[in-house]
């Protein structure tokens, strides 16, 4: 497909790009029980893959890629598959994290009514997208208020929190999202990996709080320690997690009995299954509520 690059601008070829990183999407499905996806704005239908469209070049596409990989083989995978909590990074993950943060923002905008805001959160919006842009090409060094956060998410096995929606561990371990959030003083860039939350900052008051959780322009690594959410976020978590649930009950009993059916068929795939893993965490904390949701 002939077009403009979202990125650099320019006119040529467009391959289809994924906004959130074609790996995830197969690993979700790789490790599911019937290998499908649901998409929550149909979830009467089963996906092969997730949100995709002809956005970028053949070179911008590249770019991506190579900090995609870097992020899936010494990160990602090693967390989700071999249960390790410390890994070291490079520069290639700042660039990643910022690849996330200018998709969501730009996808996220793409299909809201600009009208609908202030021209205030228009500007700031434009100014970040902009800057997390030039930062991906490589024209501006530093990301200066645009700091990019990560937030590893392991199974709650316990908890003082209540409240807590009887899916939360799946929604950790397993959900997919993108959103931009926050008010009239913070907005945050919200892409939702299994196992990880990447919040790209627009506009925040206390960014000095959250040190815990930036990531570094060159080395360092992620590892275990006290992460500092925003004001309100768990709360967010919290209305996103019962946001599935109630999608999920909305899904046609004929659907639902096709996948018992399916379960009892192949119990060993099941059990080993990670959405069975994540389901357990959840029945170990929360016991038979879960079967309400």
């Amino acid at each position: 497909m002939q077009g403009i690059c979202k990125l650099c601008k320019t006119n040529g070829t467009l391959k289809e790009s994924h906004f959130i990183p074609k790996f995830i999407g197969k690993w979700v499905k790789q490790t599911s029980i019937t290998g499908y996806i649901r998409d929550k704005n149909q979830i009467h239908k089963r996906a092969q893959d997730i949100a995709k469209e002809y956005w970028l070049c053949g070179s911008c596409e590249s770019l991506f890629s190579g900090w995609e990989r870097e992020f899936a083989n010494k990160v990602f995978y090693p967390f989700v598959d071999k249960d390790v909590s410390v890994a070291a990074y490079d520069d290639w993950m700042p660039k990643f994290c910022a690849s996330l943060s200018w998709r969501t923002l730009s996808y996220i905008r793409s299909k809201n009514n600009r009208n609908e805001r202030s021209p205030e959160y228009n500007e700031h919006c434009d100014l970040a997208e902009e800057h997390l842009g030039k930062y991906l090409l490589g024209t501006e060094s530093n990301l200066h208020q645009y700091e990019q956060h990560v937030f590893p998410l392991e199974p709650i096995s316990s908890t003082t929190e209540t409240g807590l929606p009887t899916n939360i561990n799946r929604y950790f371990l397993r959900t997919m999202a993108m959103d931009i959030i926050g008010n009239k003083n913070d907005i945050y860039i919200y892409t939702k990996l299994p196992c990880f939350i990447i919040l790209g900052i627009i506009k925040a008051k206390a960014p000095r709080k959250m040190r815990s959780s930036r990531i570094s322009l060159s080395s360092n690594k992620i590892s275990p320690r006290d992460y500092y959410f925003p004001d309100g976020f768990i709360n967010y978590l919290v209305d996103k997690a019962n946001e599935i649930a109630d999608i999920q009950e909305k899904i046609p009993e004929k659907h639902k009995e096709k996948f018992s059916e399916h379960m009892k068929k192949h119990p060993e795939k099941t059990v080993n299954s990670k959405l069975f893993k994540a389901f357990e965490h959840d029945y170990n904390q929360f016991g038979n509520n879960v079967f309400k949701s």
